[in-house]
């Protein structure tokens, strides 16, 4: 195309077709239908180089949809210019195969030139591949930094060979780096690299400033701002680089390395970017670049010209001076003086300016009776402005007639104006501007030589006549743009204007101010409503462009209709890209992930039928990847999205908007502590598994041995030493016998002890050790615990004595409320360690105290200082099962006469595993866990313990928190269905029932009896208060009877095991106690006995059934529930007393078993003659219960 063609352009937009030739045909169809943006502009126009509007001489339709307003089109145009200029002056040199970036939107444009003014636009968005056809092709992101849209290749070129780099950012890399402040490039650190990797992509001015010599590194937007110093100034100390400035500007830089960050708006700096010192300005913003640990490396210095702006207010303050000043002019004289005066304050702007006004010549009548303005044929010097008028060169006045006479320079331009009706400029470069015109004026036009001045004719408004001529210089400091030629030809349209009016009749001059100053008025009140809409609407895009999160803005279809960079970041789009996509589709329907899709679209139908907001949670399907502990972590991308309707004044759905957040981490981070809970969870049950495993196989040998230990002492006792017919056996050897089964009891009741206090310790672990309170008496807990202990307290030696201090009696305490268990469990294990210190000592004597007082007690009264609590004590029951009685506290206290603890061995006393000194474990053994679990049981139960040392003597004391039990509320508890506790009772059975934990009850001696003695105190010589050593045989003996009750009635055990050697073991106790037994061998079979008992109207007898949970075929807790179910449908025809023995310990395994059925659980190990009375205790209690209804 070639500037002949350009007639043949139609002015609707398209190519007049008639007019193409017919080869073009095609190619103008194609571009038609071409879904690329197409146009063809044409930079010698003379409606463009004149008025300055840009109308493209072709533009397809797909160009038109874009909607691009003059403006743009013109900045576009202004780029290509820039950067002709840049590449040397010619399109077909410096733009063929180029690429302009729109810096307001971000388009991407390539640019070819086909002649010397046309230029042909072809808009590019991403291509379907994704790689642009250019080698070189870049996008902006949604930041507005220039990244390589070839995300495979690396881009740090400070490390790597980067093909495709601008000239600059090459000169920068293979700069000579280690001859400046910071070192060899190769050695940069990563923070360096990264500040000047995002410089350098920058499309606006930005430079770093690193290190102790202040080093300056910028890119390539500030070249002009280095002028002649460039490329120089690279690498320089900023001392050097700005030598002229730095004095000034030194606080500047050095505040950020203060750590401060600094803003200088409007900053005026001098440049040399188009030959000459340039006149700008600047907004500069300095950030200090701080490392990992704090400190402070460099300066990140932001530059942002805002040379237009400044220069453009103040030019419209100069015109607006002026339009003041005409508006009160009446005559011509008046005029000339108002406008020159308005001049005076354009010191930069209008360095000097001379007005040459036509005298004036009758008016002449044509023949059709028109008027004309007068001819002149000369004009004189009408006043000056920055130049006297005295100046000798300065011609006073000339002829404008044709007279053959030399003219000055100055004559001739004003001459060719006038003839021309047309501008014309004067420059110095080229001699056309005269000395006396280009000399440096002081005070006016930065007191420099001026460069260029225009002389312009002053027309009528019709352009026919011209009424004098006006030389405006210009400001040397700035280039005489589009911008300076606009605000030119306003200050000589305006003096036209002026001019015009007052050649006007009176008449007309009246109307034409009047009709102006409504127009004035109007044009001012539309401009301040103009400038307002454009303020606000730039507030919230801004606010909008810079939120955190993504905004967006769609209509009632889904399509888009405004996102901000946020919301494409997050999606992971390009503008462009989106852009190109977008009018056509729904926004959202092509990331969200497809699992997701079909809930989001209810949910925005929802939104659009209902006119709600909503809220949802949804994936995308690209993947979430981030860095965290310099780790790659990835998974899904996850958003939360919410929005509302913006309904109008209609009762419809303008548009939806709303804003999207990146939960992709937190939804990583719920998915990380769930996997970790749920290990957490099945670790848990693997040790619950392995603690269970672990108790259940040392319970059910334990059980074994003691109660054939049991049986060993019981047919020893029972039987005649030496008579029996069988064997003959010597009675010391006899003795020697039970002797040995007696230490075998020992042994193994210490080995439950450990077994108990581990399973006790898992418990507190994992804070599920419960409180169960119950209704008891204090001393016959203690009383409990002794008997016992009684074997090991014969075989020691020792004397055991019980003493009720008086405050118990002073406070009249009888039957209190607390948890026995636990209480007894505290109980034994400081017996346990009193009678292990006694045993060797040469006094042997315990002593265990009881006492209540409503204070809590301090450890006066014994001597102790009691071990300060970890944490405060929570109740783990619910408050009314401790009744509404009185509280208060119960202590108790354990002395023993065995070896004494220093200081030292205090301190680490009630520490997990831990012992007095390691010679404890050598001499007495021990798990270092009994006085830890003291310790724990009596703070959950709202106490304290502590220990003391006196003479040899040592003193453990405790206290609990109690109630006095009411009998009023004996009712409400005995229906209440208390949780099931664990606790350790040596080898004497714990029972559960469904009203909670039994301690069994001693069948020789009750407080009652225990209160009716008198304390060791008050008779030393007394027996009753005291248990002193018995022999073996007395001890034993008492140990298998039964109570009187009990021999009356013979019950009729069934004993469910599937351990062959417990079984025969506990059958065999249980017949030697008078009991007619059955066995089983699993859950089966025992339902196939009941089946042949009375409870289901047959003959066998059947008074309770003693059933193991483990077992094969058919375990415990299946067969219960079956005899429940049989009991509810009537096969049975009541209920069969069942007590589940069992191995597993374990307080949710025991309620387990509550729950499936069992009226009773009773651990392993346990002795047969302290089963008994539980098996009597509970047949009579299902008799009653029948009896009474």
């Amino acid at each position: 195309m070639g500037g002949p063609q350009r007639n043949e352009m139609a002015d609707s937009g398209v190519f007049n077709r008639p007019k193409v030739p017919a080869e073009l045909h095609s190619l103008v169809s194609f571009l038609e239908h071409d879904r690329r943006p197409t146009a063809v502009l044409d930079d010698s126009c003379p409606v463009t180089r004149v008025f300055g509007r840009v109308e493209p001489a072709y533009e397809n339709a797909a160009f038109k949809n874009l909607g691009l307003e003059e403006r743009e089109i013109k900045q576009l145009l202004k780029d290509i210019k820039a950067n002709e200029k840049l590449h040397g002056g010619q399109y077909a040199r410096g733009w063929r195969g180029k690429r302009a970036k729109h810096t307001e939107d971000l388009r991407s444009w390539r640019v070819t030139p086909m002649s010397e003014h046309w230029i042909a636009l072809v808009y590019e968005g991403e291509t379907p591949g994704g790689q642009d056809s250019n080698p070189r092709s870049s996008q902006k992101d949604t930041n507005g930094h220039s990244k390589d849209i070839r995300n495979h290749d690396p881009q740090d070129w400070t490390r790597y060979p980067v093909h495709g780099l601008s000239q600059w950012t090459e000169h920068v890399r293979t700069f000579d780096w280690a001859s400046t402040g910071v070192g060899p490039m190769e050695e940069w650190s990563d923070l360096l690299r990264s500040c000047i990797l995002h410089i350098m992509s920058h499309p606006h001015g930005r430079l770093v400033v690193w290190g102790e010599q202040r080093t300056v590194i910028y890119n390539e937007a500030c070249i002009p701002l280095f002028g002649a110093r460039h490329p120089g100034c690279l690498g320089k100390p900023v001392s050097e680089a700005w030598a002229e400035l730095y004095q000034e500007i030194r606080p500047f830089v050095e505040g950020s390395f203060d750590g401060k960050t600094l803003n200088i708006e409007r900053l005026p700096l001098v440049t040399n970017r188009n030959g000459y010192p340039e006149e700008t300005y600047w907004d500069a913003v300095a950030l200090p670049v701080v490392g990992a640990g704090g400190q402070i490396f460099g300066q990140f210095l932001e530059l942002t010209e805002m040379t237009r702006h400044v220069t453009g207010i103040r030019r419209r303050d100069s015109i607006l001076k002026v339009r003041e000043k005409l508006s009160g002019a009446e005559t011509l004289r008046e005029l000339w003086s108002s406008y020159l005066e308005a001049l005076e304050d354009a010191a930069h702007d209008i360095p000097f300016a001379l007005l040459y006004a036509a005298t004036e010549r009758p008016a002449v009548d044509t023949p059709g009776g028109s008027h004309t303005h007068p001819q002149c044929s000369t004009v004189e010097l009408a006043g000056t402005v920055g130049i006297s008028n005295d100046t000798q060169e300065i011609p006073k006045m000339f002829s404008l007639m044709d007279s053959g006479e030399p003219r000055s320079v100055l004559v001739k331009h004003c001459l060719e104006a006038w003839k021309t009706r047309k501008p014309v400029m004067m420059r110095r470069d080229d001699g056309t501007l005269p000395d006396y015109l280009s000399a440096a004026i002081n005070g006016r036009g930065f007191s420099a030589p001026i460069q260029t001045a225009l002389v312009a004719p002053i027309t009528s408004l019709g352009g026919n006549d011209v009424l004098g001529v006006i030389v405006l210089g210009h400001n040397p400091r700035r280039p005489f743009d589009e911008e300076y030629r606009m605000f030119s030809s306003f200050l000589c349209d305006f003096l036209i204007q002026a001019v015009t009016l007052i050649s006007l009749p009176q008449e007309q001059r009246r109307a034409q101010r009047i009709a102006d100053d409504m127009n004035n008025t109007l044009a001012q009140q539309l401009r301040i409503i103009t400038l307002q809409a454009e303020r606000t609407e730039a507030k919230f895009s801004r606010m909008a462009a810079e939120a955190p999160t993504g905004v967006f803005v769609f209509d009632v279809d889904g399509r888009s209709l405004y996102v901000n960079d946020a919301y494409l970041r997050v999606l992971g789009e390009t503008k462009e890209s989106y852009l190109v996509r977008s009018p056509s589709t729904v926004a959202w329907q092509e990331h969200i992930h497809p699992d997701d899709l079909a809930s989001f679209t209810e949910t925005w139908e929802r939104v659009v039928e209902q006119k709600i907001p909503f809220t949802i949670e949804h994936r995308l399907k690209k993947p979430w990847v981030a860095i965290e502990s310099g780790q790659q972590i990835s998974g899904e991308t996850w958003l939360a999205a919410n929005a509302f309707p913006e309904i109008g004044s209609d009762g419809k759905i303008q548009s939806i908007q709303g804003w999207i957040t990146d939960i992709s981490h937190r939804k990583f981070t719920d998915g990380l502590v769930s996997r970790k809970l749920e290990e957490a969870l099945e670790n848990k049950r693997q040790t619950e598994n392995f603690i269970d495993m672990t108790s259940h196989e040392m319970r059910n040998p334990l059980s074994a041995i003691l109660q054939s230990a049991d049986s060993v002492v019981s047919t020893l006792e029972h039987a005649e030493p030496g008579s029996s017919r069988d064997i003959t056996l010597p009675h010391d050897v006899a003795e020697e016998l039970i002797d040995y089964a007696q230490t075998i009891i020992l042994c193994a009741q210490h080995q439950k002890r450990i077994v108990d206090d581990i399973l006790t310790l898992s418990k507190l672990d994992a804070s599920l050790l419960e409180i169960s309170p119950d209704k008891v008496q204090a001393p016959e807990l203690i009383y409990k615990a002794i008997r016992m202990f009684e074997a090991e307290i014969q075989r020691a030696g020792i004397t055991a004595r019980v003493e009720v201090e008086p405050t118990y009696d002073l406070l009249d305490v009888d039957w209190v409320i607390l948890d026995p268990s636990r209480v007894l469990q505290v109980l034994i294990n400081l017996l346990t360690n009193a009678i292990k210190f006694s045993q060797d000592a040469e006094e042997r004597e315990i002593t265990i105290c009881v006492g209540a007082s409503y204070e809590k007690p301090t450890g006066k009264h014994h001597g102790v200082d009691f071990i300060p609590m970890k944490h405060v004590p929570t109740p783990e029951s619910p408050l009314n099962e401790w009744g509404d009685g009185e509280m208060l506290y119960l202590q108790f206290a354990v002395r023993d006469t065995g070896r004494g603890l220093n200081e030292d061995d205090v301190k680490v006393l009630f520490q997990r595993f831990s012992q007095a000194s390691p010679k404890t474990y050598k001499q007495y053994g021990g798990s270092g866990l009994g006085l830890f679990i003291s310790r724990e049981l009596c703070e959950l139960q709202g106490g304290q313990i502590g220990v003391s040392t006196r003479d040899g003597k040592t003193s453990f004391t405790f206290f609990v928190r109690a109630k006095r039990w009411v009998a009023d509320a004996a009712p409400e508890r005995a229906h209440r269905p208390a949780l099931p506790r664990f606790t350790s009772t040596s080898a004497s059975p714990m029972t559960f029932n469904r009203r909670g934990s039994v301690v069994p009850r001693s069948p020789s001696m009750g407080f009652d009896e225990l209160r009716r003695v008198p304390s060791v105190k008050e008779d030393p010589s007394t027996t009753a208060g005291a248990m002193k050593p018995l022999s073996r045989a007395s001890s034993m003996h008492s140990s298998m009877q039964v109570m009187p009750h009990q021999e009356e009635v013979k019950l009729h055990v069934l004993v469910v095991e599937d351990n062959l050697i417990n079984q025969k073991i506990m059958s065999q106790q249980l017949r030697r106690a008078g009991c007619i037994v059955h066995v089983a061998n699993h859950g089966l079979e025992c339902l196939r006995f009941i089946e042949k008992s009375i409870f289901c109207n047959a003959e066998t007898r059947l008074s309770v059934i003693l059933l193991d949970l483990e077992m094969p075929t058919m375990d415990g807790l299946t067969c219960i529930k079956r005899i429940r179910e049989r009991q509810t449908s009537g096969e049975i025809t009541r209920h069969v007393p069942v007590i589940a023995v069992t191995a597993n310990a374990r307080s949710e395994q025991i309620s387990m078993a509550i729950d499936a059925g069992m009226d009773q659980v009773v651990t392993k190990p346990f002795r047969i003659p302290e089963l008994l009375p539980q098996m009597h205790a509970l047949v009579d209690e299902v008799y009653k219960r029948q009896e009474t209804g």
